[in-house]
């Protein structure tokens, strides 16, 4: 069963995207896990991958849309065969039982911790215990 981590924004100057681009470099690079980042929206999932190219001048996340070969893959669907981690930039939660852990990241504005509920809950009721960690930096 995997391990499901919320983090949730608490610094108005942080942004949901900034963040995730934190957790690739520190999943993808620090911990070499393979990573997909899974998003409901195409124009979304390409608006992050240029920023992953851009948001730290002297540092660089190597991603692919698509491909898991690369260490950060993006897609909008999540593979049967894939068994590292996700990070769900989606709105529904995840139920794919052969990942190692699954991210999600609670933004600041109130439909953002609505839908983060809804997915704490729906973890719940898969039998998972997930644990939260308050970003404010």
């Amino acid at each position: 069963m995997a391990q499901v981590s919320f983090y949730v924004i608490e610094n108005p100057v942080l942004s949901i995207e900034l963040l995730a681009c934190r957790l690739c470099r520190r999943v993808a690079i620090g911990a070499q896990t393979p990573l997909f980042v899974r998003f409901d929206d195409p124009q979304a999932m390409q608006a992050f991958d240029q920023l992953l190219w851009q948001f730290e001048p002297d540092s660089f996340v190597p991603h692919a849309i698509d491909d898991l070969e690369a260490p950060v893959c993006l897609g909008l669907d999540l593979p049967q065969g894939f068994d590292g981690c996700c990070l769900n930039l989606g709105l529904d939660a995840i139920n794919h039982p052969a990942l190692e852990r699954v991210l999600e990241i609670i933004g600041m504005d109130d439909a953002a911790k609505q839908h983060g509920r809804l997915r704490f809950k729906a973890y719940r009721q898969q039998g998972l215990s997930p644990d939260t960690h308050h970003v404010k930096t």
